[in-house]
């Protein structure tokens, strides 16, 4: 019997299938790390990242200090902060064995690694990296060499955008600098866009957990996420009546409107709030006023049999993440990664 109003389900075999998938991709002479951050994209971390060991993960990618020291207790494999090295935290990084993707001059200098160690080459992004113009610089000033050089997309998403080429072209002339050094560019969306990208390393993230890395096309991606949330009260509305906060939806006639138990603490969007659909079998029920904390009215029309205690699909077979967050004008990472714990979590091994 569930504690919970909502049931997250979670599919390791399908995690494990989209692991295989992209190393059957890239191919046998090219790395597959995980990223494994924000919860593993809320599906929990301390099951993705035993997942993807045992399918052979080399490497595991996290964006803070505190999301590797945690992964460092699942694993003995190679943790990458892609926040950098914390100023003052420099012992930590090395007891514990943490990789910091290196990010500034400060940082290199700063860095005192026994294992491996990366940098970062902003290639486009204008956001974490060395500038690409300061690494002659920077390479003459120390005799520290990475060995492993990364950048990162900022437009993979979206095939044919001209700075993907432009970044690519950057990264490849940033790392001949560098000829020691592996090299690390492709994201979920790069691995699919070009094999050229692949390089010696590649970092998926988001479609690992079943999110489309290649928008305009068909998912190549297994779903690993089923969210439910249950019914907990029906409502007759009548003619004029609103519903929820601010009063924002009027009822044009009888309307069954089921209460269903889940929210924006839950990881349901308030941007969803008049726009987004759960389904009760199949049947759409679309979200009717403002999202609340714990609550959303749906209108149950189209679903006459639903009754109290029923449960009403928000991800899966009929919705994908990707889906809902189109209608919540939204992206499908900012969906799993809202995912709260209050969901009871289900994980189907077998």
């Amino acid at each position: 019997m569930s504690r919970s109003p909502s049931r997250l389900t979670i599919d390791l075999r399908a995690l494990a299938a989209n692991y295989t998938l992209i190393r059957q991709r890239v191919g046998s002479g090219v790395a597959v790390a995980g990223v494994v951050k924000a919860n593993a994209y809320g599906t929990g971390v301390e099951a993705a990242v035993r997942t993807l060991e045992a399918e052979g993960c080399p490497w595991f990618f996290v964006a803070t200090l505190e999301e590797a020291l945690q992964v460092r207790t699942l694993t003995d494999k190679p943790v990458a902060v892609l926040g950098g090295l914390y100023l003052g935290a420099e012992d930590e990084y090395r007891t514990h064995r943490i990789t910091p993707v290196l990010n500034t001059t400060d940082e290199i200098q700063r860095a005192k690694l026994d294992g491996p160690s990366i940098w970062h080459i902003d290639t486009g992004m204008n956001r974490l990296g060395l500038d690409i113009k300061e690494l002659p610089d920077v390479l003459r000033k120390t005799d520290k060499r990475p060995s492993i050089v990364m950048s990162h997309f900022a437009c993979s998403d979206e095939a044919g955008h001209p700075l993907n080429d432009a970044q690519a072209e950057r990264f490849t002339a940033a790392a001949a600098l560098v000829p020691q050094a592996k090299k690390c560019l492709a994201n979920s969306s790069g691995i699919f866009r070009n094999p050229g990208w692949h390089h010696d390393m590649v970092r998926p993230g988001m479609a690992l957990y079943g999110l489309n890395p290649t928008p305009e096309t068909t998912n190549p991606m297994h779903p690993v996420v089923q969210l439910d949330a249950r019914l907990l009260q029906i409502r007759e509305g009548r003619e004029g009546e609103t519903v929820g906060y601010s009063a924002t939806y009027t009822i044009p006639g009888p309307t069954r409107i089921g209460v269903v138990g889940f929210g924006y603490a839950d990881g349901f969007i308030r941007s969803g709030s008049g726009k987004a659909t759960l389904y009760w079998q199949g049947q759409p029920c679309p979200v009717l006023g403002r999202v609340s904390m714990d609550l959303i009215a749906v209108d149950l029309g189209e679903a006459p049999g639903a009754n109290p205690g029923d449960w009403l699909e928000v991800i899966g077979p009929r919705q994908s993440a990707d889906a809902l967050a189109t209608s919540c004008g939204t992206i499908g990472y900012e969906i799993l990664t809202s995912l709260s714990r209050r969901a009871e979590r289900v994980y189907k091994t077998a």
